[in-house]
Formats: structure tokens, sequence, C-alpha cells
């Protein structure tokens, strides 16, 4: 120990003692894995923000701006475009109808793939190429199968009117029914959609306990008893994953309406996206595409956010919960 000019004494490291290391060198050691993290995924955050996450935001800024036509200047007006959104019927009933369809193509989406995923756990024979068939419409172009269901639903020489034609039938001209584009709408989506959600619904039936299974064997039950008390609880994450995924991309449906009825007729199977898509590439109204757009986004959100949370309630609600062990029994 050595002292300082004023007599305070100074401790001094004994030879051979190893510093400690660095604030930097112990945070690198304690989170390599997260900094490696980082910079693995970096590249692909700031790709990100380039192509989608800073349009989008600059979309929804737009929404507090009047900017009609490239060559005009943006003018701030507040929320007007957001009070416009709500007094026009063109927009609210662009939007129920999202809502709305999305819901149904959503159920019929999940039911349709939930028995195709029931065929596909059975032990038959070539089930890899029967998986595969399923799976087909969710990798093939939107525009090329559009375009194929247009050849069907063709007036005068569509497959469909040439069979009614054979049949001594009146042809159906689709393009002005409501009815019939919405349900060709609804058909397509639920097609294109039902083979992901029944891979999705197929990797849930094959992450359920066997033993569950054996124990209500055991029991006594039998196949519909097994689904309803087996294999439909355990399948309940799966199924929040499923439905929160499916319901948003149904609420997006835009390419369908545009090849198959282009929001005909008369706009009444126009959808809240295909109404975005029109005013900020036809109409050029790129402050009221941004305010749907946003408005479209909370919807989102919100719906999102209250189905998990009731999911979550209600899987609190079932659950038991644990007593804690007692003081000295």
């Amino acid at each position: 120990m050595s002292h300082d000019g004023n007599g305070v004494a100074l401790a001094q490291e004994a030879p051979g003692t190893p510093r400690s290391p660095g604030f930097w060198k112990r945070f690198s050691t304690m989170h390599r894995d997260a900094l490696l993290a980082t910079v693995i995924l970096l590249p692909m955050i700031a790709f990100w923000l380039l192509v989608s996450g800073f349009p989008t935001l600059f979309g929804f800024v737009l929404g507090f701006f009047r900017w009609i036509g490239i060559a005009d200047q943006p003018k701030f007006i507040g929320l007007d475009n957001f009070v416009h959104f709500f007094k026009d019927p063109t927009y609210t009933n662009a939007l129920w109808r999202s809502i709305w369809l999305g819901g149904l193509v959503t159920c019929i989406t999940l039911l349709s793939g939930f028995g195709a995923a029931l065929l596909m756990n059975l032990p038959l024979w070539g089930k890899g190429f029967y998986r595969s068939i399923w799976y087909i419409p969710a990798v093939t172009s939107t525009v090329a199968t559009t375009q194929i269901f247009n050849i069907f639903l063709d007036t005068n020489n569509g497959v469909i009117n040439n069979i009614l034609k054979s049949l001594g039938k009146e042809p159906i001209v689709w393009q002005y029914s409501v009815g019939w584009g919405i349900f060709w709408i609804v058909v397509y989506s639920a097609w294109k959609g039902v083979g992901a959600a029944a891979l999705l619904w197929l990797a849930g039936l094959q992450s359920v306990d066997q033993s569950l299974y054996e124990a209500a064997s055991m029991d006594g039950a039998g196949s519909l008893g097994k689904l309803r008390h087996v294999t439909i609880p355990g399948l309940k994450p799966i199924a929040t994953y499923i439905f929160i995924t499916s319901l948003i991309s149904a609420i997006q449906i835009y390419e369908q309406v545009l090849f198959i009825t282009n929001g005909g007729p008369y706009g009444k199977t126009e959808v809240l996206v295909f109404r975005i898509y029109r005013d900020g590439f036809w109409d050029f109204n790129l402050g009221m595409a941004g305010a749907s757009s946003l408005i479209m986004a909370i919807i989102v959100i919100v719906i999102t956010v209250f189905y998990y949370s009731w999911s979550t309630s209600s899987d609190r609600k079932t659950t038991i919960p644990l007593k804690k062990p007692g003081r000295g029994v």
C-alpha cells in the first residue's frame, strides 16, 4: 500500500492479479446469442423497413392530408378524411362487406380445412401425394386461376352456361348478379385457402398426445367422443393461430374481387381493399386511400386482440388453479 502527497492510502494490485473484464466484454459474453441473432436479422429488418415499413407508415400519415393527384400539393386537414369515411356509404358499405365476407370465407375455409386434415391424418396409401393436391391452390398464381374461373363463367361460351343451354335453361349473366358474384368470390377464396389451413390443422392433429386417446378408449369413448373431448380441446392453440391468420387474410380480399367481378355490378361487390386501390391508383385520392388503410389496420388489430384475449381468458377459466401447500401438516 502506498500514500499520495496528502497521506491518503492508495490500494495497489498484487502482481499477477487478473483485472476484471470491461463492460463491453462482459456484455458480449452474456448476450452472445442475442448479438449474433441481431447481426443476422439486421439486413432483413432494414430491407423490410425500406420496402414495407416506411411506405406503410407514410401511407398512414397521408390519411391526415388532402392530396388528390400527383401534381397536387398535400394539405393537412386533420381528421376530415376519417370523418368523410364514416359519412360516405361507399366506404362504410365496403368496410361492412369486407368484415362479413371475410368472416364467411374464414368459417368455410376453417371447416373445410379441418375436414381435409382429418382425411389426411388417416393411414391411407399415397397420403403424401394426397396432401400435395390439397396445397396446390395455395401456391398457384391468383391471376392465372381467376382467369380459369372466368372461362368457366363466360356469359356466351362459359362451361357452366353451355351446360345450362344443353339442359334447356337460360344462361346466367354472372357479371350482373350480386348474389352470384359474391358466391364465386367466396368459393374461390375458400378453394385458395383450404390447403394451407388443412396442413396447419394436420400439424395440430399430429401434436395431440396419443396417450389421451388411449385413456379415452379405456373409458369407453367412441370416435365422436374422442373428437369432442380430446381432439378439439387439444387443437385450441393451433385453432387460435389459424383463425387469426385466416381472418386477416380474408378481410383483405382484393385480387378475387378485381379479377372475378371488378367490384361490380354497380359497386355491390366492392370490398375496402379494392376501394383503397381505386382511390390510390385510379382516382389518385391519396389522402382517402391512406385514411382507409389506417382504419382497416386498426380494425384488424382490434379483432385480433379481441379474439386472442377471449381465447386466452377461456383457457384460464377452464384451467384448475393449483393449491399452494399449507404449512405444518
